[in-house]
């Protein structure tokens, strides 16, 4: 009600069909992350998983065909530049969402823009880890291996690269070289396994690459900087985990996404610098700040130009907690009910109580 004479009414309608393109790191996790909106909004979708991880997402869609209507998930396998591109493309397609690289977001972008449908975009990272000297050192460094070696360090929102204070920075890299080498780097079915392989060879060859890069920039190899090939490892792409040190937040390592298990550290001396040099980046997907002081807590979460800031964590990625990035790390939010603002069309019906006609035009 606006008033004695008007009333207007906000309905949340189903936008229509949403084309749904998502990458090999999570695919299970991302069909689950992308299938939400759709049905909570009343929409379709036709979903279209990497070409390396198809399986997964055909599986989840076996798991649940008793439970989805006939019609309403529908998935399509193959190639970006075919079957990816035949999505964006089509006529019917009301809404496109896309997770993945910043460069074929991109193409998304453009793709939607030329039908005038929206588009929902989760892209890379180039997160900044930061750890100051009053941080909680075990949780510090549970935290810098689980910003970087999680998921084989194949994580958009990773937290590759690590700022350390300069007082504690010498204490830092001797810990952290010492844990990275205890970690296991194995076979998915071993129990003990920590870290497994790189999706693919392509991969470990291009993670191999930055750590050349690296190098010829005057990074250092601390630990790491090659693959895993002892015994039954040789047969995989399985990289060490790497921790590049005196680095600078100029270098390529540093502003470019490897999507590895590599850490490139970079020494601060306070807060107003290591804000700078997080905020000196084309993305903003992920953070960290680890220290005891919450007010500077506060201050460095607020200022850092990203979609999500953790503070003495790493990683985590409840529900209720909406996730997504700023500038070239993308458009919209998930994982919160405020990602059914992208899957739905808002009608207003605005409806006049009164009997009396407008007034506009005089009456004769």
């Amino acid at each position: 009600m606006i008033d004695e004479k008007y009333l207007s009414i906000i309905l949340r309608e189903p936008i229509g069909v949403v084309g749904q393109i998502v990458p090999w790191n999570f695919p299970f996790c991302m069909a689950a992350w992308k299938l939400a909106p759709v049905l909570a909004a009343g929409d379709c979708t036709v979903f279209k998983p990497s070409s390396a991880t198809s399986l997964s997402v055909l599986e989840f869609a076996r798991m649940t065909k008793e439970i989805i209507p006939a019609g309403v998930f529908q998935v399509i396998t193959g190639s970006g530049g075919k079957a990816g591109q035949y999505l964006l493309d089509h006529p019917d397609i009301r809404k496109l969402a896309f997770t993945g690289s910043t460069e074929v977001g991109y193409s998304v972008a453009e793709a939607a823009a030329k039908k005038l449908i929206p588009a929902t975009l989760e892209l890379g990272g180039k997160s900044a880890n930061i750890f100051f000297d009053d941080c909680n050192w075990e949780k510090a460094m549970d935290g810098l291996q689980l910003g970087i070696l999680f998921n084989q360090g194949q994580v958009c929102c990773a937290g590759s690269r690590v700022f350390v204070q300069d007082t504690i920075y010498d204490k830092f890299i001797a810990e952290a070289v010492k844990r990275f080498h205890q970690v296991k780097v194995g076979m998915p079915w071993d129990p003990a396994t920590q870290m497994g392989s790189q999706i693919n060879e392509g991969q470990l060859k291009k993670i191999l690459g930055y750590i050349e890069i690296g190098k010829a920039e005057g990074a250092k190899v601390a630990c790491g900087g090659e693959r895993a090939a002892e015994g039954d490892l040789a047969k995989g792409a399985f990289m060490k985990p790497t921790l590049l040190v005196d680095c600078n937040n100029r270098m390529r390592v540093a502003q470019e996404e490897i999507f590895g298990p590599v850490a490139v550290v970079i020494k601060f001396h306070d807060e107003d610098e290591v804000i700078a040099m997080a905020n000196d980046s084309e993305y903003g997907l992920g953070g960290a700040v680890w220290t005891q002081d919450i007010n500077r807590a506060f201050r460095v979460a607020r200022a850092v130009e990203t979609g999500r800031m953790w503070v003495n964590t790493y990683n985590q990625l409840p529900e209720k907690a909406p996730f997504g990035g700023y500038k070239k790390s993308g458009i919209g939010r998930e994982t919160h009910k405020m990602i059914l603002d992208n899957y739905t069309q808002k009608k207003n019906i605005f409806i006049d109580l009164t009997d009396a006609p407008s007034g506009f035009y005089p009456t004769t």
